[in-house]
């Protein structure tokens, strides 16, 4: 008996140790995907600079006013809301929130209702050219190809269907120097499309690097 208090005594203390020193972002997890991926599945996609923060707005929101620079893609809905100017996010990190620097520029393809890390967030000034000619519409012409996550080492080697690219997380000269597109390709049973990885000359470059 004095055993199972004391092993239940210690439960309670380890418990409130990792919550104590456990980062509160780790409650929020995100499924990993392509840039392309984002672009396809969002609801919204700007470049905006961000002008001011509030606290108080929204109860348990952050409120960024932004100023939109381009808006590349957005649903009804979704310009109603960029309108006002404002983009609402989560202010607890436990719930996903996602933090903006004033005055900075940011590419972000987002889904309603409010802007979490799970989505697409960058700095303008940090994308690659790819990413960029990507999101200004190099992306919208390639959404019929679906960008397949894989995790094991091998899985790149396997054999793709017709309408999809596989790309690891890790893979690098995919993520920011290529987009999965539709090519036509000339077979024995005449013109078919196969979408594949667009060898451009940065990504070319990429996977020649040792």
């Amino acid at each position: 008996m004095d055993f199972r208090k004391h092993l239940g005594l210690l439960t309670l203390v380890l418990v409130a140790v990792l919550a104590f020193y456990g980062r509160p972002a780790d409650a929020c997890s995100c499924y990993p995907a392509h840039p392309q991926t984002h672009f396809c599945q969002a609801d919204y996609v700007v470049q905006l600079r961000v002008l001011r923060k509030s606290d108080t707005i929204e109860p348990g929101k952050s409120t960024y006013k932004v100023q939109l620079k381009r808006t590349y893609k957005a649903t009804p809905e979704a310009r109603r809301m960029l309108r006002d100017g404002r983009l609402a996010t989560p202010l607890a990190d436990s719930m996903c929130g996602m933090k903006l620097d004033i005055g900075k520029v940011y590419i972000i393809a987002g889904k309603m209702p409010a802007l979490n890390v799970c989505h697409y967030v960058k700095e303008y000034t940090k994308m690659t050219k790819t990413e960029r000619h990507g999101f200004s519409g190099g992306y919208a012409k390639s959404c019929s190809c679906t960008v397949t996550p894989c995790f094991r080492d091998d899985c790149l080697r396997g054999p793709n269907y017709a309408d999809e690219c596989r790309w690891s997380p890790r893979a690098k000269c995919e993520t920011d120097f290529s987009a999965c597109m539709p090519h036509k390709i000339n077979t024995k049973h005449g013109i078919v499309s196969r979408c594949h990885w667009r060898r451009t000359q940065l990504y070319r470059k990429c996977r020649s690097d040792p």
